[in-house]
């Protein structure tokens, strides 16, 4: 073998690497999603909501957004989730998927069958320090309404 071979194979190689290293994410997503269905989709539930206990937010999301679309939605309160174990590991890593690191209840998920799946953040913050950090979007929580009306026939 010379060196000119030993370069393609070598350049072959990188490029098979960064090829799989791109497709993995994907596959990853895909596999998750299909799960979803398999375990709660066919059940009618396309919605992964997630919530704390903050006293920004409990309340309203409990008597406001709860109602709506719990026929629809498996419900995590993330304040609880020492009391989960292994019965919900599926579910935290969905959860840890699709909404990623830092400030992220409340959120929910939408699983729609065909197409991307939706993240709606519904937390937002407030610039002034007379009404708290955070606030429920009124506008992520229309759209979460608007999809589960969509989806949810």
């Amino acid at each position: 073998m010379n060196w000119v071979q030993i370069g393609w194979l070598a350049i072959g190689f990188f490029l098979g690497a960064t090829l799989l290293k791109g497709a993995f994410p994907f596959a990853l997503r895909f596999g998750l999603k299909v799960r979803f269905w398999l375990r709660h989709g066919r059940k009618g539930k396309i919605i992964l909501f997630v919530y704390s206990d903050s006293s920004n937010w409990r309340n309203y999301i409990e008597t406001n957004i709860l109602p709506r679309i719990e026929a629809h939605a498996i419900i995590l309160n993330w304040s609880k989730r020492r009391e989960w174990g292994s019965q919900m590991q599926f579910e935290t890593q969905l959860f840890n998927q699709w909404a990623g690191p830092g400030e992220f209840v409340p959120v929910a998920i939408l699983f729609s069958f065909a197409g991307k799946v939706r993240t709606f953040r519904l937390w937002q913050h407030s610039d002034n320090p007379k009404h708290g950090k955070e606030k429920i979007s009124k506008e992520a929580e229309q759209a979460l309404f608007e999809a589960v009306k969509q989806f949810g026939r």
